[in-house]
C-alpha cells in the first residue's frame, strides 16, 4: 500500500498569529503557509523594492525538495540557492534529481561576493584549491540555484542535512566601499525566516507538520550564517563524490611569487643614510 486515499482529519489544522504578528501553522498542508508567505514577499518587493535593490532572494536548507508549487515560486526569485541532502544513484534517486533540474538550471543563483563567508573561495581545480599569484584576479563566483551537501547513502546510515528553513531577503548594490572609494559592492539584507518541520516535498502536504514565520533579528542573523556555511560547503546537484567533499575551497596564495614581486618593485636604499638611491 502506498497510502493513497489515506488522510488525517481536518481537526488537526490550526493557523495562528503571534503577538508579534508572525503567522504559524499546525496540521496538514503546512507547506501552503510557506508558499503563500513567499508569494506575498515577492509581491511586496515588486511594489516597494529596497534602496538599490538587486531583487528578492531566498536561501533554503531542506532534506529534500520536489513540491511543484514551491519549486515554481523559488524560480521567480531573482536570487536563490537551495541546499539539499546529497542523493543516491539508484533509478529512483536519479528520477528525483530530474525533478529539480529545471530549478537547478536557472540563471538566478547567488552572488558569492555578497557574503563575507563566501569570499576567498573558488571552485576546485583538479581536486585542489586554486593558487593565486600577483597577476591573478579573484573569481566572482555565482552559487547555482540548487546545491547538495553531505554523504551519499550506502548500506549504512549517514549524517544528513535535516533542516527545513527558508530565509527571505533582498540583494543590494552600492558604488562605494567602506573607505569611501569607488567600488562595486553587493550585499544581502535578511528580512523573514521560515522554520518548521515540513520538508519541501509534495508528500509533506498530507502529513501533520508545523511551520512559522519569524523576523527576530538574532534569528535572521543566525540563519544567514548557517545557510552561508551550507553554500560554502556544498557540491553540485549530482556530484561524483560519495563523501562530504565541498566543491569550493579557500584560495591558496603563492607566497614565493608575491615575495619576488615585492622585491622587484622595492627601491634600493643608500647604505649611508638609509634613503632611497637617486
Amino acid at each position: 500500500m502506498d497510502g493513497a486515499g489515506r488522510e488525517f482529519p481536518s481537526g488537526f489544522d490550526q493557523e495562528f498569529v503571534s503577538q508579534e504578528g508572525h503567522r504559524g501553522y499546525f496540521g496538514r498542508n503546512v507547506l501552503k503557509g510557506l508558499v503563500d508567505g513567499m508569494e506575498g514577499f515577492l509581491e511586496e518587493k515588486r511594489r516597494t523594492p529596497g534602496f538599490r535593490s538587486m531583487g528578492p532572494a531566498a536561501l533554503c536548507g531542506f532534506l529534500w525538495l520536489d513540491d511543484p508549487e514551491l519549486a515554481a515560486c523559488l524560480a521567480r526569485f531573482d536570487n536563490v540557492c537551495v541546499v539539499v541532502s546529497k542523493q543516491g544513484r539508484s533509478a529512483r534517486d536519479l528520477a528525483k534529481l530530474g525533478k529539480l533540474k529545471p530549478l537547478a538550471d536557472g540563471d538566478n543563483g547567488i552572488l558569492a561576493s555578497a557574503f563575507a563567508g563566501l569570499t576567498g573561495l573558488d571552485w576546485r581545480t583538479d581536486g585542489r584549491a586554486t593558487v593565486v599569484g600577483p597577476g591573478s584576479s579573484m573569481a566572482d563566483l555565482v552559487i547555482p540555484p540548487v546545491r547538495t551537501i553531505g554523504f551519499r547513502k550506502k548500506a549504512d546510515l549517514v549524517p544528513i542535512l535535516h533542516t527545513k528553513i527558508v530565509l527571505l531577503g533582498e540583494m543590494w548594490w552600492y558604488d562605494e566601499d567602506g573607505m569611501g572609494g569607488v567600488a562595486d559592492v553587493t550585499g544581502f539584507r535578511p528580512e523573514r525566516l521560515w522554520v518548521g518541520s515540513t520538508n519541501g516535498t509534495a508528500r509533506s502536504r498530507k502529513s501533520l507538520e508545523f511551520g512559522m514565520w519569524l523576523d527576530d533579528p538574532q534569528a535572521l542573523q543566525a540563519a544567514e550564517a548557517f545557510l552561508v556555511q551550507l553554500m560554502a560547503h556544498s557540491e553540485a546537484l549530482d556530484p561524483d563524490s560519495d563523501v562530504f567533499e565541498p566543491e569550493m575551497l579557500p584560495v591558496e596564495f603563492d607566497d614565493d611569487a608575491f615575495a619576488s614581486y615585492v622585491a622587484e618593485f622595492t627601491p634600493e636604499r643608500d647604505e649611508d643614510d638609509g634613503g632611497p638611491l637617486v
